[in-house]
C-alpha cells in the first residue's frame, strides 16, 4: 500500500473516533441538588410524632397535642407530664384503685369513707386523699347519669361537695351547679343549714355544716390542665 493509500484509510477512521452529532444524552446528566424545585421536605420522626430529645412525649416541633405535654386533651383523662406508672396518671388515663368506682364518661375516682365527721373535715381529707393540688374534693354531681352511678356508694347518710355558704348552692370544685336531687321538702332550713349530704335512696338534703355525718364520698380527677 502507498503512503497516501494509508493516510486515507487513517484519517476515514478518526472520523468514527468522535462523539456524534445530535442532542446530549439525558443520563450524562449531572443529579439534581436534593430539595429542588419540587419543593417536598422530610419530617424527622422525632418532630412528627411529638417525641422531644429526651424520649417523652410532648408537642415537639410542628408536631400537635400528645400525652405528656401536661395538657387534657380530647381524649386523655389526665396528663401530669410525666411517663410515671401508678402515680395516678398513666399514659394520661386516671388510675383509680380496685376499691374505687371509676366513672367510665370522665375517668374520675370515687371512694367513700364510713367515718363520722363535720363538713370541713370530709373536704379536707378528700383534698388529701387526691394526692395532689386541687385533684381531690367531695363529690360533686352534674347530672342524673352521676347521680345513678354513685348511688350505690351512698348506703348512709354521706357529705358530698355542696353548699350555699356563698348565697346559692354551688359544687365546691367550681363543676357547674345545673342538677339538683333534693328529697321531698328539701332543702328545709335555708340560711341555717348549709351544706349538702346524700342519703341511702342518693336523694339530697341540707344539713349543717359543723354536724357530723356517718360518711363523706370523695371524688378524684386526673392532674393536667384543662
Amino acid at each position: 500500500m502507498s503512503v497516501r493509500v494509508a493516510a486515507f484509510w487513517l484519517a476515514l477512521a478518526g472520523c468514527y473516533t468522535t462523539d456524534p452529532i445530535g442532542p446530549p444524552d439525558p443520563r450524562s446528566e449531572p443529579d439534581a441538588p436534593s430539595g429542588g424545585s419540587s419543593g417536598s421536605t422530610t419530617k424527622s420522626a422525632s418532630a412528627s410524632s411529638g417525641t422531644t430529645s429526651s424520649g417523652t412525649t410532648g408537642t415537639g416541633t410542628g408536631g400537635g397535642p400528645s400525652c405528656g405535654d401536661g395538657t387534657v386533651d380530647p381524649g386523655e383523662e389526665c396528663d401530669d407530664q410525666n411517663v410515671i406508672d401508678a402515680d395516678g396518671c398513666t399514659d394520661c388515663e386516671i388510675d383509680c384503685e380496685a376499691t374505687e368506682l371509676k366513672d367510665p364518661t370522665t375517668g374520675n375516682c370515687y371512694a367513700v369513707f364510713p367515718s363520722a365527721v363535720d363538713r370541713p373535715t370530709a373536704e379536707s381529707s378528700c383534698q388529701a386523699w387526691g394526692g395532689g393540688p386541687d385533684l381531690g374534693h367531695l363529690a360533686s354531681i352534674a347530672d342524673q347519669a352521676e347521680n345513678d352511678l354513685v348511688a350505690p356508694l351512698s348506703v348512709t347518710n354521706t357529705w358530698i361537695g355542696a353548699d350555699d355558704l356563698g348565697g346559692d348552692w354551688a359544687w365546691v370544685d367550681g363543676t357547674p351547679y345545673v342538677f339538683e336531687n333534693f328529697q321531698a321538702g328539701e332543702p328545709n332550713y335555708p340560711g341555717i343549714e348549709h351544706c349538702m349530704f346524700m342519703d341511702a335512696e342518693a336523694k339530697w338534703h341540707d344539713h349543717d355544716c359543723a354536724d357530723v355525718r356517718p360518711a363523706y364520698l370523695c371524688e378524684r380527677r386526673g392532674a393536667g390542665t384543662f
